[in-house]
């Protein structure tokens, strides 16, 4: 058994199989909870699941109350199903949520990746940053902190698990958050839309009540931002800004608003008492 394991919502088209090198070993395990048939996986080294109707958060809330194996596991990632991502780089982000002592984390989306929050994007100036908020496409968790998390998901009835990603950094004091840039994977499909007009209200609205009923919101701060050598780079939070915004030029060159969103997200590294240096907060809210 590996240290590590990926739970993994897929259907027929899902891209989980260029996650695994056949035959070169790992240390993590893959666990496959299908939305519905999949064609034979006797050829590929993994567990799968019974089939369970329905989003990806639906089935994930299940699996997780009714199988206690996940338990046996330091770190337990749960991607979407439309991540384009190699096993080395899998490898690599276990590797570094273990050295970073990270207890919610994501891998950066590669610059080509579709995307609906700029935070979760690869930021080039670092290698690694500690941050006040990971989207729901692709958390990582340690098992202590997907123990104390797992509650929230009976929250989401739609499925779609949209407004827990702000409420977790919350219930997680924003200690031990983070993004590794440095191992980024590609997301393939846009994000945001709905066929059916009236499921997309409901999403909506469910997530602004779980915002509302426990007082969150989307923290996109970086707190600090960290080498290849796993380092923290001890930055002022305006030379933090500086460092922030030159890792996403692509994204400014793309959208110029980006720019005026970062700023906006990090004022509150000037203005929280004891964040003279970058760093964890000591004030957030």
């Amino acid at each position: 058994m590996g240290k590590n394991l990926i739970l993994a919502r897929v259907g027929k088209n899902s891209l989980h199989r260029c996650w695994i090198d056949q035959g070169k070993p790992r240390d993590w395990d893959l666990y496959l909870c299908p939305f519905q048939e999949i064609p034979p996986q006797t050829d590929l080294d993994c567990i799968v699941g019974h089939v369970i109707p329905g989003p990806k958060w639906t089935g994930l809330r299940q699996l997780l109350n009714d199988w206690n194996g996940w338990r046996e596991y330091d770190h337990i990632w749960l991607p979407d199903d439309d991540i384009l991502a190699t096993q080395d780089t899998i490898t690599a982000m276990f590797d570094a949520a273990r050295a970073l002592q990270f207890q919610l984390f994501a891998p950066g989306l590669h610059e080509g990746s579709h995307y609906a929050h700029y935070i979760g994007m690869r930021n080039q100036s670092f290698f690694a940053r500690r941050v006040g908020f990971v989207e729901i496409m692709v958390p990582g968790f340690s098992r202590a902190a997907l123990e104390k998390l797992l509650p929230t998901f009976d929250l989401s009835t739609t499925g779609w698990g949209w407004g827990l990603d702000s409420l977790w950094p919350k219930l997680l004091g924003y200690q031990g958050l983070g993004m590794i840039d440095g191992v980024p994977v590609l997301h393939t499909r846009a994000v945001g839309q709905f066929r059916d007009a009236e499921l997309g209200r409901r999403v909506n609205e469910e997530s602004d009540r779980i915002l509302a009923e426990h007082e969150c919101g989307q923290r996109m701060i970086t707190f600090a931002g960290i080498d290849r050598d796993l380092r923290e780079r001890q930055l002022s939070p305006d030379q933090l800004l500086v460092e922030l915004v030159r890792g996403w030029q692509y994204l400014l060159d793309r959208d110029p608003r980006v720019l005026r969103w970062v700023v906006e997200q990090q004022r509150p590294a000037f203005e929280w008492p004891g964040y003279a240096v970058a760093g964890s907060p000591t004030s957030p809210g």
